[in-house]
């Protein structure tokens, strides 16, 4: 079913109105651990730097409707302008260190940040990454101290003699854009999603007809440990859940199995984020600090790339006081379509360790047929999951967004899928030629188009290959230039790798081939090359 968008009573909207209303009321409760320095921040401290930002930026001639970029690992003042943005009706959006520079690039050019606050450990790249674009936002602002022709983050946090009389930005359309996330498309390009206040909101449990005067004071001493930056929805779905709840977040620059112990038994946290690509080390982990305490771990949530049934039950047997769920998602519906939360169906995780739960009653879903598009019907029928709900994206930033959809205003997942007899909902494979490593979207194009920069290659296609931790590697199919034949797979590799990002380095190899397989209109046959290669290691035209 479709829940109903009842409209609320007061004409009073925005995220920001009411992230600035609950972080005033939370104000004496913990909202951030910064583990690295063991600052402890309150939502007052916070809030009250988040104004100052926000006025700061006013002064900038900063507001409705500019794009306030960000690229920053996750410190106390990462979410600062994220927070601060929406509190004056700017559009947040998040870079994050770790993607490519060919994104990186593509997505500044597509955004065109008015103003941009960068981490002094990013600021020589994204120089090059501005210059590339010829993007040049009117203002710079570096995280820590800067060089002469940028700001410091610090000056924004001066204080302002009229931060009491600071009015929140508020708009009578909830539905106007709030955010923008990023994702990748089939395209080759990245997108940018175009999320609204409603839809975020609703997200979070937190949009109601008294809202935002009567404020949620139903909450636990929950501690949330996420390793993501803000560039993920999950990260921005917590971090507004977190406000709304007056939770506390643990913030860490990076991923360390031993130390994600120490974490969760000195913070006491409830409930973390566990990645596929974490888990055999978070298993193996347990099992060598066996005397660390981490009975407060009452959540382990995994998710957002295909998790195997061995990983599951790994996690399960590592973590048997808490509850390890699966759940699936997107973006384009700013976060969680499924899940197992509800405790009455946590026994059915257990039985079923694959399955991403039962479909929120926040959607009208269909499983269709990949050929006819019509409704599969019965248990067990696969097909594209479709969803119909009033938490979808206003389309995407600066592009056409029609495709998204079906004639009956449904959106494609792009995902093959199909519920059994208990309406759980299992994630099957991808219909999209874009593959995940770690949870991140490995597109096929720009890959392709780092290796055929190498001089010896006449042509490339980049498919995935299933890894039991990862998800899938990246594997290079090339067709080398006439007189190029000494080339070896490795010198390919090496230069590519060299260009890449992490996610997107040629893990599962080079693989030299006769020829690329090819469509009677010339694309190429990825699907078709991939099971070629897994089935016999090589490819044959057919």
């Amino acid at each position: 079913m479709v829940t109903e968008n009842k409209e609320s009573k007061n004409t009073r909207y925005s995220l920001g109105l009411a992230l600035y209303a609950h972080m005033k009321y939370f104000r004496n409760r913990i909202a951030q651990y910064e583990d690295e320095t063991d600052y402890v921040d309150t939502y007052g401290a916070l809030l009250t730097r988040c104004v100052r930002v926000a006025m700061k930026l006013q002064e900038l001639d900063i507001g409705e409707d500019d794009i306030v970029g960000a690229c920053t690992h996750n410190h106390r003042n990462s979410c600062v302008p994220f927070i601060a943005s929406t509190f004056i009706g700017a559009i947040p959006v998040t870079f994050d260190p770790a993607i490519s520079d060919i994104d990186t690039v593509s997505l500044l050019r597509l955004m065109q940040p008015k103003v941009i606050f960068i981490s002094q450990e990013m600021l020589k790249d994204f120089e090059t990454y501005m210059e590339k674009a010829q993007v040049k936002p009117a203002y710079t602002i570096v995280f820590g101290e800067s060089r002469g022709q940028y700001m410091s983050f610090d000056e924004f946090l001066k204080p302002n003699i009229k931060e009491r009389q600071f009015k929140v930005y508020e708009t009578s359309n909830p539905k106007k854009t709030a955010v923008v996330v990023f994702s990748s498309g089939t395209t080759g390009l990245p997108k940018g999603i175009c999320l609204n206040h409603y839809t975020l909101l609703k997200q979070s449990g937190s949009f109601r007809d008294d809202w935002p005067e009567i404020i949620n004071s139903d909450t636990v001493d929950s501690v949330i440990l996420l390793y993501s930056t803000l560039y993920a929805i999950s990260a921005v779905g917590t971090l507004i859940g977190a406000v709304l709840k007056g939770e506390a977040k643990v913030l860490c620059k990076s991923f360390n199995a031993k130390r994600f112990f120490e974490i969760v038994e000195k913070y006491k946290v409830t409930m973390s984020f566990v990645p596929p690509y974490y888990i055999h080390e978070v298993v193996v982990g347990r099992a060598e600090n066996k005397d660390v305490d981490i009975g407060s771990l009452k959540l382990l949530v995994t998710g957002s790339t295909t998790v195997s049934t061995n990983q599951m039950v790994d996690m399960m047997a590592a973590f048997p006081g808490s509850y390890v769920v699966n759940v699936y998602g997107q973006t384009e519906v700013s976060g969680a379509i499924s899940c197992l939360y509800d405790p009455k169906d946590h026994d059915l995780q257990r039985k079923k360790p694959t399955t991403v739960g039962k479909i929120i009653s926040h959607y009208q879903w269909k499983i269709v047929d990949l050929e006819t598009e019509k409704p599969v019907t019965g248990p067990n029928k696969k097909g594209e999951l479709r969803l119909k709900t009033d938490l979808h994206m206003n389309g995407y930033y600066k592009m056409d967004s029609s495709d998204a959809f079906d004639s009956e205003g449904y959106l494609r997942t792009g995902d093959v899928a199909y519920v059994d007899e208990d309406n759980c909902l299992y994630i099957d494979d991808r219909i999209k030629e874009m593959f995940k490593y770690r949870g991140w979207h490995v597109l096929p194009a720009i890959v392709e188009e780092v290796v055929m920069a190498y001089p010896a290659v006449k042509e490339a296609a980049a498919i995935g290959i299933p890894h039991s931790e990862d998800g899938e590697h990246a594997m290079a199919l090339v067709v080398l230039k006439e007189g190029h034949e000494n080339v070896s797979p490795e010198d390919i590799k090496k230069y590519a790798d060299e260009r890449l990002g992490e996610y997107q380095k040629l893990r599962a190899g080079v693989k030299i081939v006769d020829e690329l397989i090819r469509t009677a209109t010339g694309k190429v046959k990825r699907k078709a090359m991939k099971e070629m290669i897994l089935s016999n290691g090589t490819i044959r035209a057919t």
